[in-house]
């Protein structure tokens, strides 16, 4: 077990709202074994000078899918090795841009975080949800109108981001697959979505209260939980009412169910980026006008109702819901366009600790504290006063650790 010792560095410490005075940090093998204090450094393994630079936790992506080759999720029709390359480098990439852990919600399975375990791939711890659960006609049923099976006879949504299922035992029983699996929470679709409605008609909400407490149900029996992508106000408020922990997106809902969530204690994930980047590409991804029109109204809704949950102290974590590598390239400028309307402390916190109390890992990750794992970066600037410094690696981050490992160290150039 080899020991890294930090030394005069400026700590991003819980609910601190300025950096600490230049100090010392130790990390006995893959955790935090000491923090604080100043002086001559112990004897260690390596001994790292921050020059009074920022040593900050690992940022927590809470929305990601790793899995897409294209902005379009109908990937079904792609190798195993196609998707499992663009994976690979979607991680790669996620990691050397800051962030230690990422959750991913629909596509990436157990094949994916057994390359990371066992050191085939590089990349951010990853909590997975295997295939999101979506019912017939559903938010993640990408079938067209002229598709009922796929060419081996099945009727799947033609991706491998979710599953299709409908009634309470059908539920019951893909919940349980997955969470066999090995997912670390399940993920539902409870309502349409803005850049792919269903083509017949997009749904204000989806799944009945006794499905969608099915799911609620089997998480729990696991120790675990469900976060749903809901858009709308009855979808939400089945959420809250069935105990579903994270609600994803929520862009057009009233001030009263926000109020809701926050005495559910459910977590509220915006996800601004992946809309403003589909408004971004319309023109080279041929995204209808009406598309256009709808998600930008998302996009300024959602506006709205980030600032009625920081009203009602409705715990807001940081997601971004990129799909494809090109799109993967803004995973950062969620924390830009969070710095638009937030503090940025706050903004740093919903990526760091608010994002690791959500994974049922508060203390654990997204905090310097004793104990914790040693997921850090190293920082030129101050991001408690200026969050924007993160979306600029390139010039400001100077080094990634994830599980005691260093990973980039630009410190020692």
């Amino acid at each position: 077990m080899s020991t890294t010792v930090f030394v005069n560095a400026r700590l991003v410490v819980d609910d601190a709202d300025e950096l600490t005075a230049p100090c010392r940090l130790t990390v006995d093998g893959n955790v935090i074994s000491s923090v604080g204090g100043d002086g001559p450094a112990p004897a260690a393994d390596r001994v790292i000078d921050v020059g009074g630079r920022t040593l900050m936790p690992g940022l927590i992506d809470a929305h990601a899918h790793v899995t897409g080759l294209s902005l379009s999720p109908r990937n079904v029709r792609a190798t195993a090795d196609e998707i499992a390359a663009v994976a690979a480098e979607y991680l790669h990439s996620a990691l050397m841009d800051g962030f230690t852990t990422v959750r991913e919600a629909g596509g990436a399975d157990h094949r994916i975080a057994r390359r990371l375990e066992q050191g085939h791939i590089v990349g951010p711890r990853l909590f997975y949800s295997g295939r999101a659960l979506t019912q017939t006609g559903g938010g993640a049923d990408f079938r067209t109108m002229d598709e009922s099976v796929d060419p081996c006879g099945h009727a799947t949504p033609y991706s491998v981001m979710s599953v299709i299922v409908d009634g309470a035992d059908e539920v019951r029983r893909a919940a349980r697959e997955e969470l066999r699996l090995g997912a670390t929470q399940l993920k539902l679709f409870a309502s349409g979505g803005v850049v792919f409605p269903a083509k017949s008609h997009a749904t204000r909400y989806e799944f009945s209260p006794a499905e969608m407490e099915a799911a609620v149900e089997e998480a729990a029996s696991r120790d675990t939980y469900v976060m749903a992508h809901a858009y709308t106000d009855e979808a939400v408020r089945r959420c809250l009412r069935a105990g579903v922990r994270s609600i994803e997106h929520a862009n057009f809902v009233t001030e009263e169910t926000v109020a809701l969530m926050g005495e559910h204690r459910a977590f509220f994930d915006p996800t601004f980026i992946s809309l403003v980047q589909r408004v971004e590409s319309a023109g080279e991804t041929g995204l209808s006008t009406t598309i256009v029109h709808n998600v930008s109204h998302a996009i300024e809704q959602g506006r709205t109702v980030y600032g009625w949950a920081r009203k009602h102290g409705v715990p807001i974590a940081l997601g971004t819901d990129l799909w494809g590598p090109d799109a993967r390239r803004s995973q950062l400028r969620e924390l830009e366009l969070r710095s638009e309307l937030d503090e940025s402390r706050n903004v740093v916190r919903s990526a760091t600790a608010v994002n690791a109390e959500l994974l049922q890992m508060a203390g654990q990750l997204g905090t310097i504290r004793q104990g914790a794992f040693a997921d850090l970066l190293v920082v030129d600037g101050d991001p408690l006063r200026d969050a924007r410094v993160l979306c600029h690696p390139e010039q400001n981050l100077l080094l990634v650790m994830k599980d005691g490992v260093i990973y980039s160290d630009r410190l020692a150039a």
